[in-house]
Parts: C-alpha cells; sequence; structure tokens
C-alpha cells in the first residue's frame, strides 16, 4: 500500500505526507480514534526518555516523507472533544503518548511531525517550546521538519488567545519550532514579514525553519530534480493494478458486527435497515469527516490531509 501511495504521489510531483497518525486513543468518543494505527505493549523509556535517531537515513530521493501527527496527546483530550486540553501528568505523557513518536523517530527516522491542537497544563502545543523543540529534538533525536496542523498558527491569535495578532502568533510558533505553517500562509506570509521588520521575531528563527526545510527537499533530490514528467503520469497512477490492490484493501479492513446471544435489539426477519439523517446517504462522509468527493471516471474517490 505505501509503495502504492510512494508512487502515485511522486507522479503528480508530491513528496509530503501528512500521514500516519501516531495518537494513543483511550477514549472511543474522541472523533479520530478509526485514523490511529494498531500498537503493542508500551515500555519505559530508558535514561531520562532519551532515545536517539540511527545515523544512517533513508534514501527520500526516490520516496516521499511521512509526517507523524499529532505531537503529542491529541488523542486523550478532554471529553473527547476535539481541540480540548489534554490533562496529562508528565510521567504518563512520556511513557504512553510519546513512545509512538519515539519509535518512529528511531527506528523509521521519521522525517516530519506535526504538532497537536489541544493544550497541555495550560499551553498549546503550537506554541510549547518545552515540547515540540526541547523533547521532540533534544531527547528524542528528532532533526526532521515540523509542520503545523491546520490553521494551528493562526489559532494561537484566534482560539487560544496566547498572541495579540498574527505576527506575534508566527513568532510563538516558530520560537516553539514549527517550521512551516499550513494550510496557507495566515501568520508566516505577510504578518511575519512586519514583525521581523519591527523586530519583534529575529530573523534567526526564521534562518533555522528554512535550513531544515531546504535541508529535506535536498534530500528529496527537489533542487537538482524540481519537476516530473507529466506525460508518465497517467501509467503511474489509478492502474488498474493499484485499483485491484485498493479493493482488496477496503475489503480486509471492513469489520462486520455479529449479533452474538442476540446483543443487538433487531429482529432475525428484519429485510432491510432504515439509516436516517442529514448525512444518511453523503458520499462525502463515507470515508470519515476528512474525505473530499470527487468523481474520477466511473467512481468516486476519497482524500485524506490535516
Amino acid at each position: 500500500m505505501t509503495t502504492v501511495i510512494r508512487t502515485q504521489m511522486r507522479a503528480v510531483g508530491a513528496h509530503h505526507a501528512l500521514a500516519p497518525v501516531l495518537d494513543v486513543a483511550r477514549d472511543p468518543r474522541w472523533g479520530r480514534t478509526e485514523e490511529d494505527v494498531r500498537g503493542g505493549s508500551v515500555s519505559h523509556l530508558p535514561d531520562g526518555h532519551r532515545l536517539r535517531s540511527r545515523s544512517a537515513g533513508p534514501d527520500l530521493a526516490r520516496g516521499v516523507v511521512a509526517t507523524g501527527k499529532h505531537f503529542v496527546g491529541y488523542g486523550a483530550s478532554e471529553g473527547g472533544m476535539n481541540w480540548a486540553p489534554a490533562h496529562l501528568p508528565r510521567r504518563e505523557l512520556l511513557d504512553v503518548f510519546v513512545t509512538p513518536f519515539a519509535a518512529a523517530i528511531k527506528e523509521a527516522k521519521l522525517a516530519s511531525i506535526m504538532n497537536a491542537y489541544n493544550e497541555i497544563d495550560g499551553i498549546p502545543l503550537g506554541a510549547s517550546r518545552e515540547l515540540l523543540t526541547d523533547l521532540l529534538r533534544g531527547e528524542l533525536g528528532f532533526d526532521g521538519v515540523v509542520v503545523a496542523d491546520y490553521f494551528t498558527v493562526n489559532m494561537l491569535f484566534q482560539y487560544h488567545r496566547v498572541a495579540r495578532d498574527e505576527g506575534e502568533a508566527a513568532g510563538l510558533a516558530l520560537e516553539a519550532g514549527i517550521d512551516v505553517e499550513l494550510p496557507a500562509q495566515h501568520c508566516y506570509g505577510e504578518p511575519l514579514r512586519r514583525a521581523i521588520e519591527a523586530g519583534t521575531v529575529p530573523l534567526s528563527l526564521v534562518d533555522a525553519a528554512v535550513g531544515r526545510l531546504l535541508r529535506m527537499k535536498f534530500q528529496l533530490g527537489l533542487l537538482d530534480h524540481p519537476y516530473v514528467d507529466a506525460g508518465l503520469a497517467p501509467s503511474l497512477f489509478d492502474t488498474t493494478e493499484q485499483r485491484v490492490l485498493a479493493h482488496e484493501i477496503a475489503r480486509k479492513s471492513m469489520v462486520l458486527l455479529k449479533n452474538d446471544g442476540d446483543l443487538l435489539p433487531l429482529d432475525k426477519g428484519l429485510s432491510s435497515i432504515a439509516v436516517i439523517g442529514p448525512s444518511a446517504d453523503s458520499v462525502r462522509l463515507l470515508a470519515g469527516r476528512l474525505s473530499l468527493s470527487r468523481p474520477s471516471r466511473d467512481h468516486v474517490r476519497g482524500g485524506q490531509g490535516g
């Protein structure tokens, strides 16, 4: 599956994937549990929780960048509500919620991390240098690019209210360690330029972020080969073999609910069940809240991000 994803992305000139989700979800009310990956047992991080990446890096010139998200504690939000604060003691934060990221950094040499929206101990993750720099880069040894979950930087001003304007929000995010604002330059554009000219945001923060991003582009080979062969793309994207694989993956991923011991209040003689509601027949919501419906030949495909 990941080989096909890589092939399709590179065929159309995309090199940075906003996946996988590494959140630990313990509350079924949280709306993104279906995105999480299955994990094994959790062990205590040794020696002050210090795990270092291996020196040899992946051959990104033939691959794509994966993004581990959402760092960190996103799936432990208060009341299962998205964006809500996560009330996590530091030992539990490190032993449980940081562990999947530490493993991906150490074993898979993860090249990108996306921050979480939530607050921990009153500090939004998008403004937490303690977690995005001191812990992530200092203790876990991450040396890649940190990208903002959508609208994170602007949310420091409009939602969390820890910044007075977009320029100050940009400074807080850069200081915390966020290299790239997504999905657009709401704060890292003109507001950041004005803040730099006013002397409220040091240019050294921008230099550090730009340096990390340029290194990633160099590793991907984009500085030497910035364009793809547009004529070759149709032969590598959405092929018959890829559709067969997609069908097999979809079939194996389905979960059927068995009515053992008449657990469900359904009569066995029912010939049909009505699904009622404003989204009962919505193609857009068939694959979750992040799906986008797009006609393609004779079918509809879904896309994800954020």
